[in-house]
């Protein structure tokens, strides 16, 4: 068995962006786990974008067992949606099962801990945060920091404000990733930790802008790759690489190290509104606000918009309108809204103005899938989505009900999201989310070489867990991976823990209650637009 776990994040990380590096010597850190090490491919969750996949790591479940599926909380019965926080996740995290077992856990800068879990041991909340709270638990962690040089910035790093402007989004993301890396270090060194998760963002946020100088899915990469922009690409990855080494060399033999991203990224050249193809297949109505709505929705119109808020603060109050559906003829629409990875219907009973009766929710579901697997790119004469779903082929739990009723994956080389109109070229986005993430790992019980069993987000905690001999109180997803941990190694539930995890079942289920203020949700809500995941 292991004596620590440390686990770290690159959200976002591909092979098909290391794998150049590696082969050119410029990852060594990496290159060495590697070699004395296991490595393979870690799938996503389905939706495979991180306010969804890093719910699925902390729970080890599917998206059904914890109810995250967007960025925005479905509540069925209201019309209103607000951003998602840590109480929106409806099920018990393993962070409560090592506290329960008298472990010490870092939980730093994973998206989605805020309002940050009080667990034993220390959590920086990473995803979106209102600025003006206590960012950390415990509350005088955030103080501590700064007064020993090692202060953690949030938030920053918002892509979509930096629209073709690389170098100073760069240089951002390095000054904010050199300070977090301060932090990382010394919150390992003052801590006596058993179990620790640091989650460096910057790789997702570069590789949703500037994924063409960095894959060789890009037919112009030789040539992008040398240019100043991808030569200071390559450079931040080798200082995430270094980093990476004086991380690791504040572990030992006898500890579990995993580096592992919560999804991959694909390049992307053409960019989709699932709503528009809906209302072009006849499945969504747009109501007559649809063209007040498109003027502050894209250019001057929302830059004006969005400054008249800040002057008046008006966030929370008054809200910059939704999309303009037209319900009472609409029966299908994106319920995620983030990437357009979900469709649902507008099922009666369960949306606030439903028009689609339950007996006709098989037959109304297989029309919407199969006109959309038929859709085809006007201009490219190619499908946007690779694979369609059915909710229950890929999902299981007490949060199946609320779930997208398709889940959809995008064809490569396209973005289900980000576009003005229905489909067309990239603008800025160059990037887009996968389910192939990546995993690499090194530790006592450790088999070399490439990973013997298929590795799933769900199954790292897990693998954790077993490892250190922590049980889980409820039944989880995912497994320990017996390349990681040997063989006949499992996650022990406890006898009381049989039955599936429960809606409140653990801190992150904390009933309607978000944690945030109206001025903070529209605070939040705010960043996230910066992030590319509200429009």
């Amino acid at each position: 068995m292991a004596k620590r776990v440390l686990i770290v994040g690159w959200d976002g990380a591909d092979w098909k962006v290391l794998q150049p590096m590696l082969d050119a010597g410029e990852l060594p850190t990496l290159a060495a786990m590697m070699e004395r090490g296991a490595y393979g491919d870690c799938l996503s969750s389905v939706p495979s974008h991180s306010w969804c996949a890093w719910p699925s790591f902390m729970t080890a479940l599917n998206p059904a067992g914890h109810g995250v599926f967007d960025i925005l909380e479905h509540k069925p019965g209201a019309s209103k949606r607000l951003p998602v926080t840590y109480r929106s996740i409806k099920a018990r995290t393993v962070f409560e099962d090592f506290s329960d077992a008298g472990r010490t856990s870092l939980a730093i800068n994973i998206p989605l801990t805020f309002p940050t879990p009080k667990i034993k041991g220390k959590v920086i909340g990473g995803g979106v945060l209102p600025a003006s709270r206590s960012h950390t638990h415990p509350v005088e962690l955030q103080s501590e920091l700064e007064r020993n040089g090692a202060p953690f910035p949030v938030n920053g790093m918002s892509w979509t404000t930096f629209r073709n402007r690389p170098e100073p989004f760069m240089q951002e993301v390095e000054a904010i990733t050199a300070k977090r890396q301060k932090s990382f270090e010394y919150l390992l060194d003052t801590t006596d930790w058993d179990f620790g998760v640091l989650v460096y963002v910057s790789t997702d946020r570069i590789q949703h802008c500037l994924m063409e100088y960095i894959t060789p899915e890009n037919p112009t990469y030789p040539q992008l790759k040398e240019t100043a922009v991808g030569r200071r690409l390559r450079a931040f990855y080798q200082e995430l690489d270094s980093g990476l080494a004086r991380l690791l060399e504040r572990t030992d033999d006898d500890d579990l190290v995993m580096l592992m991203s919560d999804h991959g990224h694909q390049l992307c050249t053409r960019t989709c509104t699932m709503d528009r193809i809906l209302h072009h297949l006849g499945w969504l109505e747009f109501s007559r606000g649809s063209f007040a709505f498109n003027l502050i929705r894209w250019g001057p119109g929302r830059r004006i918009a969005r400054r008249l808020y800040d002057i008046f603060k008006l966030h929370g109050k008054i809200s910059i309108p939704a999309s303009p559906i037209d319900w009472s003829k609409t029966r299908a629409y994106t319920s995620v809204v983030s990437t357009g990875e979900g469709v649902s219907l507008n099922l009666k009973g369960r949306e606030p103005e439903g028009i689609v009766e339950r007996r006709d929710y098989e037959k109304i579901r297989d029309e919407v899938a199969a006109s959309l697997s038929e859709f085809r790119d006007p201009d490219t004469g190619k499908a946007p989505i690779g694979k369609i779903y059915r909710k229950e082929e890929v999902l299981s739990g007490a949060f199946l009900d609320t779930a997208p009723d398709l889940l959809l994956v995008p064809a490569p080389l396209y973005s289900l999201t980000h576009a003005k109109g229905m489909v067309e070229d990239g603008d800025w986005l160059s990037g887009d989310h996968r389910l192939e993430g990546m995993v690499v790992a090194t530790g006592p019980a450790v088999t070399p070489g490439p990973l013997r069993e298929t590795a799933h987000l769900i199954d790292l905690a897990p693998t954790a867990m077993a490892a250190l001999e922590v049980p889980s109180a409820v039944a989880r997803d995912g497994r320990a991976l017996p390349s990681l941990v040997g063989e006949g190694v499992e996650l022990r539930v406890s006898a009381e823990g049989a039955a599936p995890a429960a809606a409140g079942a653990g801190s992150g289920g904390q009933g309607d209650d978000s944690g945030l203020s109206s001025d903070e949700e529209g605070e939040v809500e705010e960043h996230l637009r910066g992030l590319g995941y509200v429009e």
